[in-house]
C-alpha cells in the first residue's frame, strides 16, 4: 500500500494514480490467483491472495512495474480506465465531497478523471518516482509467515502526508438539491468507539423506523468509515418512492436529533455493545484490520490495538453516543431533491452561486435573454437573475477544451462555468483571451463532441429576443452609447437610418404610395438589420 491517491491530484490531472496502478499490474501477465490493484481517496495499494510463491512473484512484479513503467500502453491503458468508469455504477454519495470540499484535495472525488485525456509520459513517469517509493510504503500480510524470497525493489523518496482539508460550506450543517429520490446525508465524528456505536445505532433504527415500522424506504442504513484523517464519516441513506420522499426526510432528520438530544436506552445500549464486541471476537478481525491500519500507519494517525477497542466499547456510555450524535448533527451535509428543502430546518443552504461576478465586458447569451457571460481581468462569470457563477483564474484548478472551442472553467470552491461559442457573439476573442490566462498545467483537451452534442440556439426563440431588444430600451444598449467606440458608431447608425427614413418620407408624400410602402419596409428592415459586431437585430 503507498500513500497516494485522489486526493493529492489536481483536477487537471485526475486518474494519474489510477494510470500508474494500471501500467505496474500490466507486466504480471495472465493470473493463477486473484489480484488486483485499487486506487482511493488517499491510499493506492495492490493485492494478492495466493500462495507465497504467488505472493513473492506478484509484488516484485508490481515493484518492477513501478520502477519501470510500461509507457508504450499509455494509450491503451487510457482506453480501459474509460471503458471501466462507463460502467462503474456512480455511488448514491458520489456528490457529498464536492458540496464539502470544492473541486480540490477530498472533494475530487467527486469529479470523472479528465486529467486522463492529456496526460503526458513525462507527468506519468514524475507521479510515479514521486509517489511510489520505499518511505511512502507499506506491506501488510494476512498469514503466518512473510514468504521468503519477497524482495521490494522500489526507490528511496520521502512519506507524504496527506493535504490539509479544504471547505466549500461555509456554514454546517447544510443541505444541496439534487434530481433524486434518495437521500444521503454525512457527518465528520472523531475516531472513537462512541462514534462507531452510534453509527450502529443510527443504521438500526432507520431501518427500523423508515422500513419495518413505516414502509416508507426500501434501503435504510448507517455505515462509520474511516481514510487515515483523524476522523471518521458516518454516512446514512435512506431512498423513497417520490410522493413520499418528504415524510422519510421528516423521519430521517426527527431520527437524528433524537440520537443527539436524547440518551439511547440502556437496552438499546447494551445491543450494540455486544454487537460490537461480537465482531472484535472473531479469529480473524486482525487481519479484517490489517488494511485499516496500514492506512493509519501511512497517515501517521495511531490505530488503536484490538484490545483497545475492546475496551472502548465496554466502556462507553450512551452520554458519549449522544455528543458523537451532536458532532454528527453539527457537521452534516444533506443531499435531497429540491422541492422538499423548506423541510430541512436547521440547515443552511449550501452556496449555488458565487458571492461576487467579475467585472468586465458582458456578453448576451443567443438563447436566453437573461444569461449574460462576464470576462473580466481577475476571472469570469456567468450570470443569470437569480445571481453568478464565477472562476477567478487564479483559482482555476482545471479547464476542460474541446476542439469545437467549448470551455469549461472549474473554480476551486466548485463553482463552474460553461462557454459554448455557438451561443456567445465574438467567442473567439473572448476565448482566446480567457486562454492567455490559465496556466497550460490546468488545460485539460479533450476529444471531440458529435454535432447533436453541440448546443444551438432556437431560431424562433433568437428572432423574438432580437426583434426585441430593438423595440425595448435595455441596459446593454446604454452601455454601448457609453464607450467611446460604441457611441460613435451606435450615432453614426442612428443618423444614417434617420437620414434614410426622412428621405423616404418626403418622397412618400411627394410622388405616391408606393412610396409609402417602401417607407414601411425600410422602417421595418431597421428594426431588424442585424448587426454584426453586437449580435442584436
Amino acid at each position: 500500500m503507498f500513500r497516494v491517491g485522489r486526493v493529492d491530484e489536481t483536477l487537471a490531472t485526475s486518474g494519474i494514480t489510477h494510470l500508474v496502478e494500471h501500467l505496474a499490474l500490466h507486466r504480471h501477465g495472465t493470473p493463477d490467483y486473484h489480484y488486483n490493484g485499487m486506487t482511493s481517496a488517499t491510499t493506492t495499494q495492490f493485492v494478492i491472495q495466493g500462495a507465497g510463491d504467488a505472493i513473492v512473484a506478484y509484488l516484485n512484479d508490481v515493484c518492477a512495474g513501478l520502477r519501470d513503467l510500461s509507457l508504450e500502453r499509455l494509450a491503451v491503458e487510457k482506453k480501459l480506465l474509460e471503458t471501466e468508469a462507463s460502467n462503474r455504477p456512480t455511488p448514491v454519495n458520489q456528490m457529498l465531497p464536492l458540496w464539502r470540499h470544492g473541486a480540490r484535495d477530498f472533494g475530487l472525488v467527486s469529479y470523472p478523471e479528465w486529467g486522463m485525456q492529456s496526460l503526458r509520459e513525462e507527468q506519468v513517469l514524475q507521479w510515479a518516482h514521486t509517489y511510489f517509493n520505499r518511505a511512502n510504503a507499506v506491506l501488510w500480510i494476512a498469514g503466518d509467515r512473510i514468504p521468503s524470497g519477497l524482495r521490494l525493489d522500489l526507490p528511496d523518496g520521502q512519506r507524504w502526508p496527506l493535504p490539509p482539508e479544504s471547505s466549500a460550506a461555509p456554514t454546517l450543517p447544510a443541505y444541496f438539491a439534487a434530481d433524486s429520490p434518495i437521500l444521503v446525508m454525512d457527518g465528520q465524528v472523531p475516531r472513537t468507539r462512541a462514534a462507531a456505536a452510534f453509527a450502529r445505532a443510527l443504521d438500526r433504527v432507520l431501518f427500523r423506523e423508515l422500513r419495518q415500522n413505516r414502509g416508507l424506504s426500501y434501503t435504510a442504513a448507517a455505515a462509520y468509515t474511516t481514510d487515515g484523517r483523524p476522523h471518521a464519516t458516518v454516512t446514512a441513506i435512506v431512498d423513497a418512492q417520490p410522493d413520499q420522499i418528504g415524510d422519510a426526510l421528516d423521519c430521517l432528520l426527527a431520527e437524528v436529533r433524537n440520537l443527539a438530544q436524547t440518551e439511547t436506552a440502556d437496552s438499546e445500549l447494551e445491543t450494540i455493545r455486544a454487537l460490537e464486541l461480537e465482531g472484535l471476537s472473531d479469529p480473524e478481525v486482525d487481519a479484517r484490520l490489517l488494511p485499516r491500519r496500514a492506512t493509519d500507519l501511512l497517515t501517521g494517525f495511531r490505530s488503536a490495538t484490538t484490545r483497545e477497542l475492546i475496551d472502548g466499547f465496554r466502556t462507553m456510555t450512551a452520554k458519549q453516543v449522544s455528543a458523537a450524535a451532536g458532532t454528527f448533527v453539527g457537521t452534516a451535509m444533506l443531499m435531497l431533491p429540491g422541492s422538499h428543502a423548506h423541510r430541512a430546518t436547521g440547515f443552511e443552504a449550501a452556496p449555488t452561486f458565487s458571492r461576487f461576478a467579475a467585472t468586465g465586458k458582458r456578453h448576451r447569451s443567443r438563447a436566453s435573454h437573461d444569461v449574460h457571460l462576464i470576462v473580466g481581468d481577475d476571472g469570469v462569470s456567468l450570470s443569470i437573475p437569480q445571481g453568478a457563477s464565477t472562476v477567478l483564474f487564479d483559482d482555476c484548478t482545471a479547464m476542460l477544451r474541446w476542439p469545437d472551442g467549448a470551455r469549461q472553467l472549474f473554480g476551486a470552491d466548485g463553482m463552474t462555468v460553461r462557454i459554448e461559442p455557438t451561443l456567445y457573439p465574438s467567442a473567439t476573442v473572448v476565448l482566446d483571451r480567457i486562454d492567455s490566462r490559465i496556466p497550460q498545467t490546468a488545460i485539460v483537451d479533450m476529444p471531440a463532441r458529435q454535432p447533436n452534442e453541440i448546443p444551438k440556439p432556437s431560431r424562433a426563440r433568437s428572432l423574438r429576443r432580437r426583434a426585441r431588444s430593438w423595440l425595448i430600451p435595455r441596459r446593454a444598449w446604454l452601455d454601448r452609447v457609453a464607450t467611446p467606440r460604441g457611441g460613435i458608431r451606435q450615432l453614426l447608425y442612428s443618423v444614417g437610418i434617420a437620414v434614410a427614413v426622412s428621405a423616404l418620407t418626403i418622397s412618400a408624400f411627394a410622388f405616391s404610395r408606393p412610396g409609402l410602402l417602401l417607407l414601411a419596409i425600410t422602417f421595418l428592415g431597421a428594426l431588424i438589420w442585424r448587426r454584426k459586431d453586437n449580435g442584436h437585430w
